[in-house]
């Protein structure tokens, strides 16, 4: 018989070329594991050597499918409280940390295209309009979802703050709208603007052809992104 036994657990060298989510994954499938042993317990004593093997090799690969799959929420609550404490790295680093929070509050993941398309995933960005951070969100539109910009914080700079404001507004544009073209039209153009040529036209072809170039092409590119990861 032919025994199969798991690669020992990663030593530190080999956890500091993983992603703090894999780790933090990984952590939450052995506690997951842990809890599995203890129910399964009854039934695996006065067991032989190789069905107490089996049940561990089971166990092990139930814990890591359940850790990666979202598990309990052990690796996202470490996650949350890691990135509140680090700084965002990279355009990737914070393009999978805004997938996170879009997921999380069951909105499409393709939604992260907007900061692509308006910052470039630049914290820092400002725009000629006075639009600033990763969401190009404007000063009043920011104080309306919560975010403090005075003479001394500007609250749009901060990605966490920022994303969960740029996410409430998202959830109230399409309450509101219903369609996604019609959000991206919102959200670039203005609710405004948007509400008094629906009072005109309600096609949304109609719609898209009659708002400024700037906004078509911007809604345009962001469809485009997304018809091309939902395949």
């Amino acid at each position: 018989m032919k025994v199969w036994f798991s690669p020992p657990p990663n030593n530190f060298s080999d956890l500091r070329k993983k992603s703090f989510k894999e780790v933090a994954q990984e952590f939450e499938a052995v506690l997951l594991k842990e809890v599995l042993k203890s129910a399964f317990r009854p039934l695996v004593n006065g067991k032989s050597f190789p069905q107490r093997l089996y049940y561990d090799m089971f166990l092990d690969s139930v814990s890591r499918q359940m850790a990666k799959a979202g598990g309990v929420g052990i690796a996202d609550y470490l996650l949350k409280a890691y990135r509140k404490n680090q700084p965002l790295n990279g355009r990737e680093d914070i393009k999978d940390f805004i997938v996170d929070i879009l997921k999380k509050e069951n909105l499409p993941g393709w939604l992260a295209f907007i900061p692509e398309v308006e910052s470039s995933y630049d914290p820092k960005a400002v725009s000629h309009k006075g639009a600033v951070g990763l969401w190009q969100l404007m000063e009043g539109t920011a104080r309306a979802l919560g975010l403090r910009v005075d003479k001394e914080v500007d609250e749009r700079l901060d990605p966490f703050k920022s994303t969960l404001a740029a996410v409430k507004y998202i959830k109230y544009l399409k309450e509101k709208f219903k369609s996604w073209t019609l959000v991206l039209i919102a959200y670039n153009w203005g609710e405004g603007n948007l509400r008094r040529l629906l009072e005109e036209v309600s096609n949304e072809e109609e719609i898209l052809s009659r708002v400024p170039k700037e906004t078509r092409d911007y809604v345009n590119k962001i469809l485009s992104k997304a018809k091309d990861v939902r395949g």
